[in-house]
């Protein structure tokens, strides 16, 4: 039976929750629309989802009440109404997926379906809407759509099933909490650090394994420096029964973030590192590398687990996924019993298991290294939203200081070899320019040595970043300001996208043409720009870009003009969001872009012969158009000769033009063919973006596959037939990797499978 506390609002009560202010998400009369018409209003999202409510007497103010429990919804709200009413209408566009008592979905309703609902319990869910919202009912019932609107309605068994009916309704809602919750303030001590990680559990949504969900992990609130420790509502601790004791030093507290959000654990001071699960207490490392390597592999371990016990038959979503079979023929475990445990039992069962079983099942998108100063705590939310590995302190690098890459020696003799041999190179030529100011930094904000270039350790994940001194290779390199960028501009969907392309030397012209613009669903204002003057391309700069694509020559003056050059470490300010500069050496100039207010971008670390800076730029420029992030691009092509040490990133990562098609990056690499048999196997790749991140899950579109796989780096390969093949091949816009070359969707053909396939 549900519990009820609160009171029948009247006319003059304006809050329907005035009771529960500091709750996330309430239900109000909306002001200047009339009694029947309420609001659903997202306090930390800040969006608001108009609902109108038929109630039982015309006129009146439907009845409301919020409840205490929410046992009607499998899927976590932060809030849950009662309405009497005859029927309920969200306001938005969306389909309505139906399910029954046991969380299976019975029916589907559009705006060109309506959907009847059976006799019994129901819940429905809005396929999209600004608050996540659901609708419990009693059928029999129907979903009609009026102005695409879906309306849910009762049935009344005495007048028929085209009537209304009055009754209960249950509305149900939850914060998609992709946005912090606000910003907890600390010293600048690890004491206060650690206060401040043992809140980022309060974003998640549930302690259940689907938090390995993304839409159900939530943003951990933001963390700046002041002189005394505040939280602020919404923000507080949540007792899970899951401690990490730990040093308080900033390596251990830095390492751990990432793992304390995912457990929501409570940090407490203890010069023996441990994880505590309820009674179980499992011992860490003292070392601070082996700390942060094992604090990495618990928090993917703990994680892998989590997505395959969610899919046992007893979870909320009972799929063929397969790291839950894999995991099933290597341990056989008690996946229901998993299931049903709290965080703090299940937890402990988990760290029962090697991970040794575990750390092969995923590609991990991201691992960070840090250096554990004050100053960098600020990224520590973004670290843990994005699930990324820290390591802290770094493993061990080399660093030149002459803007040169060491590693390194390899690399310089490959890279120089190719740039003599090369008939055109992208850096400027030795005529005399415009000396840099030798009293001014590299960077508005830079440190003293960030013209050298660092070589973080490898690491085992998809990409790499670099919060530290210099500039890294083989990583990007984000800043705290980028990522708080991230939070305020997001990648269009369905919208018109510039796109400013300059080009400064006309033997260069072949990145240009049709580049940008084959997304069906997405406009591109494509805009080219060529021999620009310093002046003219300060203005440019200074204006509104979605993305500008630089192609030209870079040396340490900055970017070559039609007069001169212009050093974008100059520049207070740039319109610009994203960006490429394929120019040599144009990691210093990435970073003044960064610095004047861009959200990130790709650069080189090395001179460039043209011919790998063309093919390059256009498979970039291509992979950027079809959604992929910047990491994921930089991955795509960075397996070809060279390119992979040519290129890093300046800024966020995970900036994206726009919205993939597909929700995460998807390349397709066609592996074996036999044509006599008609069959092929290939192997799918997926990459988590911001808004479709890690822990949701993907298949490729071919008929003979059903299952499931977690969208993130390379899955097990695949044979289909090669009718199946092009099935896929036709469903949308993908790069292929076929016998060696970096090909799209619509290039390939069965004549090419024949050239190369076996008979």
């Amino acid at each position: 039976m549900t519990e009820r506390t609160s009171r029948t609002p009247t006319d003059e009560d304006p809050d329907t929750d005035a009771d529960a202010g500091a709750t996330a998400v309430r239900l109000v009369p909306a002001r200047g629309r009339g009694p029947g018409t309420f609001e659903l209003v997202d306090s930390i999202e800040e969006v608001r989802l108009p609902v109108a409510i038929e109630g039982t007497e015309a006129g009146a103010r439907p009845a409301t009440t919020r409840l205490t429990t929410a046992d009607r919804f499998h899927a976590p709200v932060d809030g849950c109404w009662a309405v009497e009413a005859t029927a309920v209408t969200p306001l938005c566009t969306a389909d309505v997926y139906v399910r029954d008592a046991d969380n299976t979905v019975v029916a589907t309703a559009t705006a060109e379906a309506p959907a009847r609902i059976p006799p019994g319990p129901h819940v429905l869910e809005l396929s999209t809407a600004p608050v996540k919202t659901y609708v419990a009912v009693d059928g029999p019932a129907r979903v009609s759509y009026e102005d695409r609107y879906p309306r849910v309605s009762l049935d009344s068994p005495e007048r028929g099933s085209g009537d209304d009916a009055d009754g209960e309704i249950l509305l149900g809602a939850r914060s998609r909490r992709t946005s912090p919750a606000g910003t907890v303030t600390v010293p600048d001590s690890p004491a206060g650090l650690a206060r401040a990680v043992s809140t980022f559990g309060s974003a998640l949504a549930t302690t259940s394994p689907e938090r390995s969900f993304p839409t159900l992990r939530g943003h951990p609130p933001l963390v700046e420096r002041g002189e005394s420790f505040e939280t602020p509502r919404f923000v507080e601790r949540v007792d899970t029964g899951v401690t990490l004791g730990l040093p308080f030093a900033y390596d251990a507290l830095y390492s751990a973030t990432p793992l304390a959000f995912y457990l929501s654990a409570d940090i407490e001071e203890s010069a023996e590192p441990y994880l505590r699960a309820g009674e179980y207490r499992h011992e860490l490392p003292r070392d601070p590398d082996a700390l942060a390597a094992e604090l990495g592999d618990l928090l993917r371990h703990c994680f892998t687990l989590d997505c395959a016990t969610r899919a046992c038959s007893v979870g909320l979503y009972d799929v063929d996924l397969h790291v839950h079979e894999v995991l099933t023929e290597r341990l056989d475990p008690p996946w229901a019993e998993w299931y049903e445990a709290d965080l703090a039992e299940r937890t402990a069962a988990y760290l029962d298991v090697p991970t040794e079983a575990t750390l092969d099942c995923l590609d991990w998108p991201h691992t960070t290294d840090v250096v554990p100063v004050a100053e960098n705590a600020s990224a520590l939310p973004f670290l843990a939203a994005d699930l990324s590995v820290v390591r802290s302190p770094p493993p061990e690098t080399d660093a030149t200081s002459d803007g040169g890459v060491t590693e390194l020696d390899d690399f310089v003799r490959t890279s120089r070899e190719a740039v003599r041999n090369a008939a055109l190179t992208r850096s400027a030529s030795e005529a005399d320019g415009p000396a840099r100011d030798p009293t001014r930094g590299p960077t508005q904000n830079a440190l003293d040595d960030s013209e050298s270039i660092v070589t973080p350790e490898p690491a085992d994940s998809i990409a790499q970043a670099w919060i530290g001194p210099g500039f890294p290779m083989r990583a990007a390199k984000p800043t705290v300001e980028t990522y708080r960028r991230r939070l305020d501009r997001t990648p269009a969907e369905d919208l018109t996208i510039g796109v400013t392309v300059v080009c400064n030397d006309e033997a260069m012209v072949d990145e240009l043409g049709d580049t940008y613009g084959f997304r069906d669903h997405v406009t591109f204002d494509i805009r080219e720009e060529r021999d620009l003057t310093v002046e003219e391309l300060r203005e440019l700069l200074a204006d509104e870009h979605d993305f500008f694509h630089y192609v030209g020559h870079v040396d340490e003056r900055g970017m070559e003009c039609s007069d001169g050059f212009l050093d974008l470490r100059s520049l207070q300010t740039t319109g610009v969001d994203a960006f490429l500069l394929n120019a040599c050496t144009s990691y210093q100039q990435g970073m003044g872009l960064v610095e004047a207010g861009a959200l990130g971008g790709v650069v080189s670390l090395t001179d460039l012969p043209n011919s790998l800076a063309t093919r390059v730029g256009r498979d970039l420029a291509r992979l950027f158009d079809a959604g992929f992030p910047l990491y994921a691009a930089l991955d795509v092509v960075g397996t070809g000769p060279f390119a992979e040490s040519a290129y890093s990133i300046a800024g966020d990562p995970l900036v994206q033009l726009c919205q993939c098609s597909t929700g995460v990056g998807f390349l397709l690499e066609i592996t074996d063919i036999e044509m006599e048999q008609r069959e092929v196997e290939v192997t799918p790749s997926w990459y988590p973006t911001k808004r479709h991140g890690l822990g949701g899950m993907a298949k490729p579109i071919m008929m003979s596959v059903e299952k499931q796989w977690i969208a993130t780096g390379v899955t097990a390969a695949i044979d289909t037939s090669i009718d199946r093949l092009f099935e896929c091949l036709n469903s949308g816009r993908f790069p292929v990797r076929f016998d060696g070359d970096l090909l799209w969707n619509w290039d390939i053909t069965e004549e090419m499978l024949s050239s190369t396939g076996q008979t």
